[in-house]
């Protein structure tokens, strides 16, 4: 497939560590988005004007901590979930750790009515200890059900060999035929290539959106390490992955093309403060005539952004400041150092996010909601 050019949001860099602009530079720069963001409108393309949401997290503990569900399966770690609807139910599917560093997907339901009586479902995929590329275990579920076909499950596996401080994560896609209760690996993973620069080191966490007879993937891909530009502080040291939503397309779920020869979206660097190197673990929920896409940024620990968009292609930073659209909790609490991965769910005016906190799920499972109408202009 010859790949196509799609405005993204924000620059593609060079081969090296880019330097930091002037300050002259980077007002020139935003008057230069904002032309673009014009001529954008005029043609049809920009996003409506929406304001940052204003979050309320009902707790100052988890809704799920670790080991509360599933003893040692997730005693290190539970986070990085997905919810879905299922009639009455939600059924959430998520990361669990246990105290050898082995990693799984675990199930849990609860009512719609009240959305955090979560009670234990069972293990819907184990760890691969014969493969390279799944050998520590699947994390990052995302689950695509289908009427009157298998049900898809979209994994970040963890696999051993990469070393020097990279990451070995390649995406994995399991089915099911029973509603997503069992599930079986597919016989081709992994099921994305490293063969674009900008996935060529890993490919991670996803969403998968249905399009008219085909899926759309928007997934996390890490195409370089850089050095550390100078003055900027990190949570990676003195070298820095480039980590940003890449995308696909599929007719079947199992096998995928990617039109872009580029990022669909990548993290913004000089242009965010503090500087912005990872765009990672997409959700997306389509509102009316409108797409919410919320990621993770990474400076110095993850922050949740929003951004929007007419057609799920052309997309819009929303402002955040530096503590992001959820911001974290007070000092003491169980999220006071991030909150991050959120899953998020409509329902009846209400935006429903279940995230991780501290330790990427160290900590356990958060609960935020906010109104869906404050998403209006």
């Amino acid at each position: 497939m010859t790949p196509r050019p799609f405005p993204q949001a924000g620059q593609q860099r060079g081969p090296s560590g880019p330097p930091r602009p002037s300050a002259s530079r980077r007002a020139a720069g935003r008057r230069w988005r904002a032309a673009v963001g014009l001529l954008l409108a005029v043609a049809g393309f920009a996003a409506p004007a929406v304001r940052a949401l204003e979050w309320t997290v009902a707790s100052d503990r988890p809704v799920i901590r670790p080991g509360q569900l599933f003893g040692d399966l997730d005693a290190k770690r539970a986070g990085a979930a997905h919810v879905i609807r299922l009639g009455d139910t939600y059924r959430m599917y998520y990361w669990g750790t246990d105290r050898r560093g082995f990693h799984r997907v675990l199930m849990a339901t609860s009512s719609v009515d009240a959305p955090n009586d979560w009670k234990p479902l069972g293990v819907a995929l184990e760890r691969q200890p014969e493969t390279e590329h799944n050998y520590f275990g699947p994390s990052f579920p995302h689950v695509v059900p289908r009427s009157g076909r298998p049900w898809l499950m979209y994994v970040c596996a963890w696999g051993k060999g990469a070393g020097g401080g990279a990451v070995e994560n390649r995406t994995c896609v399991a089915t099911s035929d029973d509603g997503g209760l069992t599930w079986t690996y597919a016989a081709a993973n992994p099921c994305l290539a490293l063969d674009q620069p900008y996935d060529r080191m890993a490919t991670g966490s996803l969403w998968v959106l249905p399009h008219g007879e085909g899926l759309r993937m928007y997934y996390t891909a890490i195409g370089r390490y850089y050095p550390r530009p100078a003055g900027v502080e990190s949570g990676h040291g003195d070298t820095l992955p480039e980590v940003g939503i890449a995308y696909a397309e599929s007719k079947d779920g199992l096998h995928w093309e990617k039109p872009l020869a580029h990022l669909l979206i990548s993290p913004r660097r000089f242009e965010a403060a503090p500087y912005e190197y990872i765009c990672s673990k997409p959700c997306i929920v389509k509102i009316g005539d409108t797409y919410h896409l919320w990621v993770n940024t990474f400076s110095r620990a993850y922050r949740v952004r929003h951004l929007t968009s007419p057609d799920g292609q052309h997309w819009a930073w929303l402002p955040s400041g530096p503590e992001g659209e959820m911001g974290v909790g007070a000092p003491g609490a169980f999220d006071d150092g991030q909150r991050c991965y959120p899953t998020i769910v409509e329902h009846e005016g209400e935006l429903r996010a279940w995230f991780s906190a501290n330790g990427y799920g160290a900590t356990g499972i958060g609960y935020a909601t906010a109104r869906t109408k404050d998403l209006r202009p």
